[in-house]
C-alpha cells in the first residue's frame, strides 16, 4: 500500500492531485486544513491536506485466503517505517517524561498515552489505525448485490458512506423493492432517500423561552468555526427573528476574534462581553437575563489535553447554559470525530455540523448520525452571515449526504 500526503489551495483542488498521481482507486485517510506561510504565525494561508493511499497490487485478483496471505500481498514497508516512527516519537516522549505525572501511574494502556502525546504521534497512529482497517476488510467477505443494485451501492460508497452501512441500505432496498423495479432510477433514488431520513429524524433547533433567557453555549476543539457559527445564530435570531440578544464570549486567546466579534456586535446591535473567569462568565449571564437569548462562545478545546477540558467544564459549571451545542466541522474524518464527540459529550447536548460547502462528500455524515446520540441543531455551509446556516431537518441532511444539497457536488 503506497501512502502519500497531497496539498492544494482547497479540497477539489488536492483530490484532483490525488486522482492524477494514484488514480479512481485512492483511498482517502485523512483530511485537514495547515497553515502555509506568514510571520510569526500571521498572514498564514490557508490550505488542505489530504492523505491518501493506493494498494498497489489489488487483493480481488489473488483468490481468498488466510489472514497472513492477506497481509503478505500487500507492500508493508510503509507501514513497518509508519509503525517504527510512531514508537520511536513515543519512547522520545516518554523520556522527556521521566519522572513526571505519567510514570506515576501505575499502569497506562496505549490508548491513554496516546492521548498524552503531542499531535504527531496522535496522527501516525490514526494513520496506522486507517490502513490496518482497510486491510482488515480485505478479508471481510463483501456482498455482492445483483446489477443493478450493486451500482447503486458504488453510488452510496462514492459519497462517502461506509461500506457496512451502503450494504444495509442496499440489503433494505432489495427486500422492500420489487425487483422489477430495480432499473427504475427514480423509485430507487426515492426508498433510499427515505432510508437516509430515518436515520436523520433526531434534529432540534434553538427555542427561546418566553419566561426567561436561554443559555447557549458552544464548545468545541479549535478551528471547527465556532465564533462564525455563534456570529450567524445572533445576527439570524436579532435581525431576522427580532429577538433580544447578548454575546459572551470567553475565548480570551484569541484577540483578534474577541475584537471581531466586538465590532460584529455593534454592527448588528447585540452587546458582546468579553469575559477572563468562570465567576465573570456568571456575572456576565446576570447582567443579561432581560434578554431572550444569551451566547457564549468559548475557547477552542483539544480532546486529548485535560487541562483544557477542566477549565471548560469550570466555565460551564458557572454559566448553567440551557443547551450546550458541540460544534464539529464534517471536513474532519469520521475516526477523529467520533474521539470529539466521546470526550465531549458529557458536556453536550447538541450537536452543529460546520464547513458542509469544504467537503466533496458527506456520507460520512451518515455513519456519524448513527454512531451517536445527539440531537442535530444547525448547518453551516459557508461564510456569509447569517445566511450561510441552516435549521438541521432529517430532509435537509438527507440532501447533503446524498449529494442533493451539497454545492461540491
Amino acid at each position: 500500500m503506497r501512502v502519500k500526503r497531497f496539498t492544494g489551495d482547497n479540497v477539489a483542488d488536492t483530490m484532483s492531485k490525488i486522482k492524477r498521481e494514484l488514480g479512481p482507486d485512492a483511498v482517502i485517510l485523512q483530511t485537514r486544513q495547515i497553515k502555509e506561510g506568514g510571520f510569526l504565525g500571521f498572514f498564514a494561508r490557508t490550505k488542505v491536506e489530504i492523505t491518501a493511499a493506493i494498494e498497489e497490487r489489488p487483493l480481488a485478483n489473488k483468490p481468498a485466503g488466510t489472514w497472513e496471505d492477506t497481509v503478505q500481498s500487500i507492500n508493508t514497508d510503509i507501514i513497518k517505517k509508519a509503525y517504527e516512527a510512531y514508537r520511536d516519537k513515543e519512547n522520545e516522549f516518554a523520556k522527556d517524561k521521566s519522572g513526571s505525572e505519567l510514570s506515576n501511574q501505575p499502569a497506562v494502556s496505549e490508548k491513554n498515552l496516546l492521548e498524552t502525546t503531542h499531535s504527531e504521534i496522535r496522527e501516525m497512529h490514526s494513520i496506522l489505525k486507517e490502513i490496518n482497517r482497510h486491510i482488515t476488510k480485505g478479508e471481510r467477505e463483501k456482498i455482492i448485490f445483483p446489477e443493478p443494485l450493486e451500482q447503486w451501492k458504488v453510488f452510496l460508497t462514492e459519497k462517502g458512506i461506509s461500506s457496512e452501512l451502503a450494504e444495509h441500505l442496499i440489503t433494505r432496498i432489495k427486500n422492500e423493492v420489487a425487483q422489477e423495479q430495480w432499473n427504475n432510477n427514480s423509485a430507487v433514488l426515492e426508498k433510499l432517500k427515505k432510508q437516509v431520513v430515518e436515520f436523520c429524524t433526531n434534529t432540534e433547533t434553538i427555542r427561546p423561552r418566553k419566561s426567561r433567557s436561554t443559555v447557549v453555549a458552544l464548545v468545541g476543539p479549535t478551528g471547527v468555526g465556532k465564533t462564525t457559527t455563534i456570529g450567524k445564530l445572533a445576527a439570524g435570531f436579532s435581525i431576522i427573528e427580532r429577538r433580544k440578544v447578548a454575546l459572551v464570549t470567553a475565548d480570551t486567546y484569541r484577540v483578534a476574534a474577541v475584537e471581531q466579534l466586538k465590532t460584529f456586535g455593534e454592527i448588528i446591535g447585540v452587546p458582546v462581553e468579553v469575559v477572563m473567569t468562570p465567576e465573570g462568565l456568571k456575572e456576565a449571564i446576570e447582567r443579561h437575563r432581560d434578554k431572550e437569548l444569551i451566547f457564549i462562545d468559548t475557547a477552542g478545546r483539544s480532546p486529548h489535553h485535560e487541562l483544557h477540558m477542566s477549565e471548560l467544564e469550570a466555565f460551564l459549571n458557572k454559566a448553567k447554559p440551557d443547551l450546550t451545542m458541540l460544534v464539529m466541522s464534517v471536513t474532519t474524518n469520521l475516526n477523529d470525530q467520533l474521539r470529539v464527540f466521546e470526550r465531549f459529550k458529557a458536556l453536550s447536548t447538541h450537536l452543529i455540523l460546520t464547513k458542509l460547502d469544504e467537503s466533496m462528500s458527506l456520507g460520512s455524515v451518515l455513519d456519524l448520525l448513527v454512531s451517536i446520540n445527539l440531537p442535530i441543531a444547525y448547518l453551516t455551509n459557508g461564510q456569509n452571515v447569517p445566511d450561510d446556516i441552516d435549521a438541521a431537518t432529517p430532509e435537509k441532511l438527507s440532501g447533503y449526504i446524498l449529494g442533493e444539497g451539497n454545492p461540491n457536488v
